[in-house]
């Protein structure tokens, strides 16, 4: 007996993901939803690909049973080729739009509303979700800090003046177009890069 698709991989959720792909809690169906079809569809096509292979090879293949298996297995190959479109542009589509938008609403101490947003996702869908949210946090400090002066580490102000100590005990002269203090060619500052653009340079 040819096995069919899930219930929740079938024709009639591939048409409710198209119509309205936002307001689907595909955490109820399945949490791992999209790592699932993909694995199902998968096995699937590698399943029509060596029926196809032992049609060929069989003496028997001529017969009706055989023909109607064959027949059988290329309709479900069909069915898991279109549930792979439908998973990609379920995933990347306005799910993934709203998503991300989503990530900026987190950090608006909006708890309860990306709660609500959160219980539908797949595990997958959280994943990315925590990670935009991260990165919309950082361009955020990133903006509040970015014209401050970077900071530097204990070890490498260890290793400037170790370097300093030995160049000065060998007789050593600083390298050339630095100045005494260790400023930049010619007597050059720094420059620190704004996050935003049409703004002054600030020099230190």
């Amino acid at each position: 007996k040819i096995p069919t698709l899930p219930r929740h991989y079938r024709q009639r959720m591939k048409e409710r993901l198209r119509a309205d792909p936002v307001e689907m809690n595909l955490s109820a169906k399945n949490d791992h939803y999209f790592l699932s079809g993909a694995l199902l569809t998968n096995l699937l096509l590698r399943a029509a690909h060596v029926a196809r292979r032992h049609h060929a090879s069989t003496r028997s293949s001529s017969s009706t049973s055989a023909q109607q298996q064959l027949a059988a297995m290329e309709n479900l190959a069909a069915q898991a080729r279109s549930l792979q479109l439908s998973l990609l542009s379920t995933m990347m589509g306005e799910r993934l739009c709203r998503n991300f938008d989503w990530t900026l609403s987190a950090l608006d101490s909006m708890e309860d509303d990306v709660s609500s947003w959160m219980g539908r996702l797949s595990v997958l869908e959280r994943q990315m979700f925590e990670r935009g949210v991260e990165a919309s946090g950082a361009v955020t400090s990133w903006r509040e800090f970015g014209c401050g002066r970077m900071g530097v580490s204990a070890a490498v102000m260890k290793g400037r003046s170790l370097g300093r100590l030995m160049m000065g005990g060998v007789g050593m002269s600083p390298p050339q177009g630095q100045g005494a203090h260790g400023g930049g060619v010619n007597g050059e500052k720094k420059r620190v890069v704004t996050p935003t653009g049409g703004e002054p340079v600030k020099m230190f």
